[in-house]
Formats: C-alpha cells, structure tokens, sequence
C-alpha cells in the first residue's frame, strides 16, 4: 500500500472528488501478484488484466496497435476503457503525444491499482473522464477515438456501453437523421411511441411518427365475423398483413434512415426484411416482459438493433438468436407530459384519493389491494370486473383513462400504489427485475408512489431515497398508513425521485442513448448518406438576403425544405413580414395544386 498516499495526492490536483471517493472505497478482494520480473499483475473478477510474465511488452505492442489507429489527426483524442493497473496507458502516453482520456468507475479498482504502482507520471498525463459523462465533455474531445482495453472492457463494469456512448456521441455530431416511429395499435407501449417521438425531434432529427391506432377498431372488430378461434386467428393474420403493407408503404414515402418499432408493433419478419432490403435500419424495443411475451423471438433476427428493459440471462438468450445489436434501455418519462399539475378543487374533488392505484386489474393486485379498503382506495383502468370487493373501488365503471387523466389523479393522490403485474404470484413478485414506466412517470409528476422492489430498480432509483419501495403486499396497509400520516416525508421523496427522473431518466436520455448505439455500429453507413440542408445552412448560404433572414429566426436544425421551412414559421408568433406571407401562400399552392400530380 506504500505508493497509495502519493498517487492521491497527485490524483487529487487535478480530479479532487475522485480522489476523495477512491480515499473512501475499498480495495478489490483480489490482491496483485508479482510476475518473474517483480512488476505486478492482477485477476480481477477472474479476468486477467495484465500479462502474467512481461505486462509491460504486453502494453507496448497494444499502445502500438493503438497508434495506428489514431493516425495524424491533430485533433483526436484517445478515449481508452479500462484503467487496469496502468501499463497500456503509461505506452500509449510515450507513443502518443496527443490528449488521453481514461474512462473507469471502478473505485475499487483504482484504490488497488494506485496501491500497487507508482503511477504519478499516468495521472499528470491522463485526464480522467467524470461521472456521470456529459454530452459537454464528449464534445470538448474533439474527435474522440475510443481505444478498449480488451481485459478491462471483458471484465464488464459497464465500459463497452460507456464505450459506445462515446463514439456514438461523436458519430452523431452534425448528423441529422430521417426516422420513422411506428407505434402498436393499441396498448401501454402505444402512448411510449409518441413520448420517442418528441424525444428524437428535440435531439434535432426529421422524425414521423406513424400512429396506428385508428386501426385498433378493425381489429377489435374481428370477432364479429365469427366465433370460431381459429378463423379469428387467420382474419386477425391478414389484418396485419395489410398494416404491414401500410408501414412499407410509409417507409416508401418518407425514405428514412431509421424505423423504430415499438413492443406490439405489426412489423412481421416478412415486412422487417423487405424494410431492410431498402436499405433502412431497423430497431424495436421491447418494453415488455420477455416471460410472458415471446413474440419477439419471431421478429428479432431481422432486427438491426434490439433494446429491452430486462438483463442479463434474456439478454444473452436474445444475443444468440440474432445478430442484431442487444442492448439493455430502461423506460422513462416524458417531463412534457408527465410533469406537476395545478389542480382545481373540483379536480381534486373527482379524482384525488388518500389511496390510489392506475392500471389493469391483474390477480396479484386484485389480491394485493383489499385490505387497502379502508383507507379510501380508489382504483383507476381496465380489466377489474369480477375482482370480488376491490371492484367498489374501481372508478369509472373501469374505463379506459387518458394519458392527460392519468397525470391529473398522480397529482391529486396522496399516496399512488406501484405494483408490477404478475400472473403467477399473489402479490409481489421474487423474479420482478423491470422497472415499468409509470414508475418514473409518477416521479417527473413530482407525485408520491410506494413501488415493489425489482431487482433493476437500485441503479435507476435509489429505493426509500428517491421512491418508497415495499418488498411484500402485507406490508402495505401500514405503509400507506404511515405515508398518509407523514406528509413531509411523501414531499421529500417526491422531490428527490423527480430531481432524479429529469436528470437522467427522460424519454430524451433514452433515445440519445439509442441513437448513440446505433450510431457507433452504423457510422459509416449514417455519414455517407446525403446530408439533408438545413436552415442554418441555406442562412449562412443566403447571407443578408429577405430569405437569409428568414431562415435566421428558424431554428437552426429547421430542414430546409418548403414543409419544413412553414412548420417552423406556424411555431413564431408576431406578424408575417412579406417573404414570410410569400412562402406560406407557396405552401398552401403547393398543396392545393402540385403535391397530388407530384405523388
């Protein structure tokens, strides 16, 4: 431990709150071992970081390697995954002159490795990525070549992804995308579909967002035809088929570089293949329980990209039935949508409660929620007829209730009941491992919830500091009992549970992440596509030109074309000069007259 102090020391000059976390963390159970030459190396999680008979050649030949990959470039820097116990690094610094970043949250293994080495020279060289990694700090890299540490980045820890964050951070950069959201027909998933559409249009990109839930009504009309199960099923077959057809359809018009499905999405393998023999990426994400819903077998291997909200044994599962990207992608919230609400005392009135639930009536909760009775329950969605003394509960004879409603009873109830679904177990569920959207929802409402305990749920939201957690429906009724009778302590975990949600867990920080993996596995197939003009750029083209200055009180991501040059000038309030008039009559000429003939 002699060389602990010193490096510190010399860590804490330029990066003084890791150094402070490091100081506090404990080292890793694993102890360096010395090799024939009395350098150390180390096993960490049974991954070898480092050569066990000369770490040092080892470094040298990858530093090399590395150097050819970094070229000429004045302005690249090398991003390098993986501290380890600092060899590669103190190479790649004697072979390349340029910045070096090194990415590692791993504070135990920076407690061991500035134990074990003398690596003050590294820490004067290097500069240490912060956590979390903000977009900021990706860009002030200029161009950021992303070099792993293959032991390191084995080992886990969450590098790769961190990995492909960066390079698709920087992949994205200028890029504007052409992509088109299909939504389900109906569903939870279904409103999630215009949430990533808001999301992507905010990041800048030309986004549609098919919305097919005018169609639902067809297929709720099926059984009509018959009774019989199986006809059913082939009618239903052919229903998707023609909505297949639609999506192609709608991906001949718009040309976009990317679809993005939605869970329930009616994208078979037929229609996903013929999109990607136009040339278009593919991604779907999964906002389902893989358990329960084994469609996605069927559809993934023509996927390009597939993100789920589950991890692990499903991940890998997934991984080997496809060679489509497999990454894991949370749900979230939409601030635009889910967000505090001045309610009037009439609203108040109708839909808040001391206790409330939202959502379909399976068994556990059915079971879950009757001692709850007493305390003013109120039970709000589909699916409860025949759940026995709970159903005098139910509101609105069990409707269907609106996203807008729904955001309206989170803000009107004191304490909101958060029970993931289970058909399998009478209350909480062991196995539970997604966390559901209407849990970060109910947080960006700044609304209170008591949630089940899944095992993703920590990372995401730190339990009973950010959300009120149970791990047991008998635990219930005396919770609810102390939430009602401590207010104080619903608003503070109100407010730190939606601080939380908007810092990082938006339908924005998901879909950049999204198009960030997408971007790192596809970059030059993204870059090599005609770059659509925007606004700012045909300004700076213009210059002082009436035009030019239309387009200078656009936003500058505005595409450059007659639609969206309008769109934009629909969002300004204020009077129309006369180009603006002139453009806006072009428009409606355009779509009274030409588009049809054109089409």
């Amino acid at each position: 431990m002699s060389h602990l102090e010193e490096n510190l020391r010399a860590l804490a000059a330029r990066h003084p709150r890791l150094a402070a976390e490091i100081a506090a963390a404990a080292p890793l159970p694993s102890l360096p071992e010395p090799t024939p030459a009395g350098d150390p190396t180390l096993t960490a999680d049974g991954v070898l970081l480092h050569s066990r008979h000369d770490p040092r050649r080892e470094a040298a030949r990858w530093a090399e390697a590395q150097r050819e990959r970094l070229g000429e470039r004045a302005d690249a820097t090398a991003v390098v995954l993986g501290l380890g116990l600092g060899y590669h690094l103190e190479a790649l610094a004697a072979a390349w002159p340029g910045p070096i970043v090194v990415v590692e949250s791993d504070r135990a293994l920076w407690r061991t490795a500035l134990a074990a080495r003398d690596l003050r020279a590294v820490l004067a060289r290097v500069t240490v990525a912060e956590e979390p990694l903000a977009e900021e700090a990706i860009d002030a890299w200029g161009v950021p070549v992303v070099l792993p540490h293959a032991p390191s980045v084995l080992r886990g820890q969450g590098l790769r992804a961190l990995g492909e964050s960066i390079a698709g951070r920087a992949a994205l950069r200028g890029l504007r995308l052409r992509i088109l959201v299909v939504s389900p027909l109906a569903g939870g998933s279904h409103p999630m579909a215009g949430h990533c559409a808001r999301a992507l249009t905010e990041l800048g990109h030309a986004v549609r967002l098919l919305d097919l839930s005018p169609f639902a009504r067809g297929m709720e009309a099926i059984p009509g035809f018959t009774p019989r199960r199986a006809a059913r099923g082939a009618v239903e077959q052919a229903y998707m088929r023609f909505l297949g057809s639609g999506v192609l359809a709608a991906v001949e018009a718009e040309k976009p570089d990317l679809v993005l499905a939605l869970a329930q999405a009616p994208l078979d393998a037929a229609v996903l293949a013929e999109i990607g023999r136009r040339g278009v990426l593919r991604a779907f994400w999964f906002v389902e329980d893989h358990r329960l819903l084994t469609y996605w077998q069927n559809v993934i291997g023509e996927y390009d990209y597939f993100f789920a909200i589950q991890q692990g044994a499903f991940l890998d599962e997934a991984a080997g039935r496809s060679a489509a990207r497999v990454a894991y992608l949370p749900c979230a919230a939409d601030p635009a949508v889910h967000r505090p609400l001045a309610l009037t005392a009439a609203e108040r009135a109708a839909l808040g409660a001391p206790v409330a639930f939202l959502g379909a009536g399976y068994r556990n909760r059915r079971i879950a929620f009757r001692p709850l009775l007493d305390l003013g329950l109120k039970i709000w969605g589909t699916e409860w007829a025949g759940a026995g003394q709970v159903e005098a509960a139910v509101q609105r004879d069990g409707a269907r209730i609106s996203t807008e409603d729904s955001v309206r009873i989170f803000n009107a109830t004191r304490v909101n009941l958060n029970l993931h679904s289970s058909t399998y177990v009478d209350g909480v569920d062991p196995r539970g491992d997604f966390v559901n959207p209407r849990t970060f929802e109910l947080a960006a409402a700044g609304a209170f919830q008591l949630v089940d305990r899944r095992t993703l749920l920590p990372p995401l939201l730190r339990p009973d500091e950010e959300v009120a957690t149970f791990t047991d429906a008998a635990e219930l009724h005396d919770l609810v009992r102390h939430y009602l009778a401590h207010p104080e302590e619903r608003a503070w975990l109100a407010a730190t549970g939606r601080t939380r949600v908007l810092a990082e867990h938006t339908y924005r920080h998901r879909m950049q992440r999204l198009l960030e993996t997408i971007a790192a596995g596809d970059h030059e197939r993204l870059g090599a596509r005609p770059r659509e003009e925007t606004a700012a750029d045909a300004a700076r083209r213009e210059g002082d030109t009436p035009l030019g200055a239309v387009l200078r009180r656009l936003s500058p991501a505005t595409p450059f074309t007659l639609d969206g040059v309008v769109q934009g000038l629909l969002h300004r309030t204020g009077d129309l000069s006369d180009p603006e008039a002139i453009l806006l009559f072009l428009h409606q000429f355009d779509e009274l007259y030409v588009r049809e003939q054109r089409a």
